[in-house]
């Protein structure tokens, strides 16, 4: 036997330790692992087995965590005593936590005290049907913020063995929109009621003002017949006056309101054809000027020296002149000013009425050509009027493919309407 030779007994110490040096490195190396996949969150959990060897739960819970992590909703997985195993990153910012925080936390911890028992009871159902959902709303402690509000749905993981999962709704935001819904379902019955109401007044207006026209025949022919006596009594001429100019109001206030009701239900007809423009401004002068003398006021005319044409229904389109006209003469204290000018602006052209008038308020203004709007100063000094006069003009104005603005400075200040209309295509042509 040489000198260096083991006996057999010496090589079976070495092979021993040769082999628990061996079993002590893997163990260190899974011992490293688990710490580095815990470290890095890659598993939740980990099992001690065969004969103290540590071993991962990689397989299945990795995968889950996964799914877990991209739901779209916040959730948490929990154990059986209701501690989180994972909380996705959802969840951990609805409650304004870091999701490290939140594991191996009671999820009971973050329930309301008022709460508490209805999130027990979910609990207990889910654990009690292996395959259902359970659901109750729970209010939720959030840091920093607001109690949240939401409906929990809790289910077992295959059958239990992996725990549960408790998926997490906000149902404040849920109940916000419903509410909203209904505001909005409200709303659009109350528009479909007003529509209706709306139709309905059309309709009064319409019917009110052919009901009003049927007396008026026989009140004409009544004046009529007083004129054609011979030589009357002072008094009977002086009634006979009185009878004509209110039968002429009334008509001319019925026949407002009709084109008024015809507008609103798109039935007036235009006759359109190619007018000069003074032509239907000389019309609308002899209307309105016997009030305008009446008041004494002066009347100035800007026209412009050459032709200007428009598309129009020159017995409308000079109606709607007339009222402005009008309404200027009756708003304004006698001696006062009126002023027309007209104004071609490339393809359109304006019309200014301009009064020193009573004016209108700011108040007044954006509502000014609404049907039945009559400024509260202006009927103590108007000789009378429904406050339809504007609202005509406006749907006659829109009806010839033109708009009307009002200006005023405000009250005591007077005021200016401006038409503006579209000359027509043969004006432009020759411009």
């Amino acid at each position: 036997m040489s000198g260096n030779t083991l006996r057999p007994e010496t090589r079976g110490d070495v092979a021993r330790l040769q082999r628990e040096n061996e079993s002590l490195r893997r163990r260190l190396e899974d011992a490293e692992a688990t710490l580095r996949a815990l470290s890095a969150g890659e598993v939740d959990a980990v099992l001690v087995a065969e004969r103290d060897r540590v071993l991962t739960l990689e397989a299945p819970d990795v995968r889950y965590r996964l799914a877990v992590e991209q739901m779209p909703h916040p959730a948490v997985t929990l154990r059986d005593d209701g501690t989180i195993i994972y909380a996705n990153h959802r969840f951990a910012e609805q409650l304004g936590m870091v999701q490290s925080e939140l594991t191996g936390q009671a999820l009971v911890a973050f329930v309301r005290p008022a709460s508490r028992a209805a999130f027990e009871q979910l609990l207990r159902e889910a654990g009690t049907d292996p395959v259902g959902c359970a659901q109750a709303d729970i209010a939720l402690e959030a840091q920093g913020a607001r109690p949240l509000t939401v409906c929990l749905s809790a289910s077992l993981l295959h059958g239990g063995a992996l725990g549960s999962c408790v998926v997490v709704t906000d149902v404040t935001l849920h109940r916000q929109y419903e509410e909203l819904r209904r505001t909005q379902d409200a709303l659009r019955a109350s528009e479909e009621q007003l529509r209706e109401a709306d139709r309905r007044k059309d309709e009064f207006v319409a019917t009110l003002a052919h009901e009003l026209r049927n007396p008026l025949l026989p009140m004409r022919n009544a004046v009529e017949l007083l004129g054609a006596m011979a030589a009357p009594a002072p008094e009977i001429a002086q009634a006979r006056g009185v009878l004509a100019r209110q039968v002429r109001i009334m008509a001319r206030l019925l026949d407002d309101l009709l084109d008024v009701a015809r507008i609103a239900r798109h039935t007036l007809d235009l006759r359109l054809e190619r007018v000069a423009l003074p032509t239907v401004l000389e019309a609308a002068l002899e209307t309105s000027r016997p009030l305008i003398n009446a008041r004494r006021h002066a009347l100035m005319l800007a026209l412009p020296a050459e032709p200007i044409y428009v598309r129009a229904d020159p017995d409308r389109l000079s109606q709607v002149f007339a009222n402005l006209l009008t309404n200027a003469a009756k708003y304004t204290e006698p001696d006062g000013r009126i002023e027309l000018t007209v104004r071609r602006d490339g393809r359109q052209v304006s019309v200014s009425i301009k009064d020193t008038g009573i004016g209108i308020s700011a108040e007044m203004l954006p509502r000014i050509f609404e049907i039945f709007t009559q400024a509260s100063q202006a009927i103590d000094r108007s000789q009378g009027g429904l406050g339809i006069g504007l609202s005509l003009v406006k749907g006659l104005v829109d009806l010839h493919g033109g708009h009307v603005e009002v200006k005023s400075d405000g009250l005591g200040q007077g005021s200016e309407f401006i038409v503006h209309l579209p000359l027509d295509d043969a004006s432009n042509a020759s411009a």
